[in-house]
């Protein structure tokens, strides 16, 4: 049986910072388009933030599950984010 784990807030983070937050739960982001580019090279170079995750924080999945992650640029309108402490 896989180990489960708790998702973390993703939300409001820096598309890097969230990325290595959820390595440390063992977890991986996905920008939930299989067939287009990876979140690496869509969000690189500049300076981009989550704006909406599935599964939400707080949920239980297995180790290793992919978090869908939505992300605009800095600049772009973040409506309705709660910006992360130091944002």
């Amino acid at each position: 049986m896989a180990e489960m784990v708790i998702v973390p807030e993703l939300v409001g983070q820096h598309v890097r910072i969230a990325r290595d937050v959820a390595a440390t739960f063992g977890l991986d982001l996905s920008s939930g388009d299989p067939d287009g580019p990876g979140i690496g090279s869509r969000a690189w170079p500049g300076l981009f933030w989550v704006t909406r995750q599935e599964p939400s924080a707080g949920s239980a999945v297995a180790r290793g599950s992919q978090i869908r992650i939505e992300f605009v640029q800095d600049g772009q309108p973040r409506e309705g984010v709660r910006v992360a402490p130091g944002s």
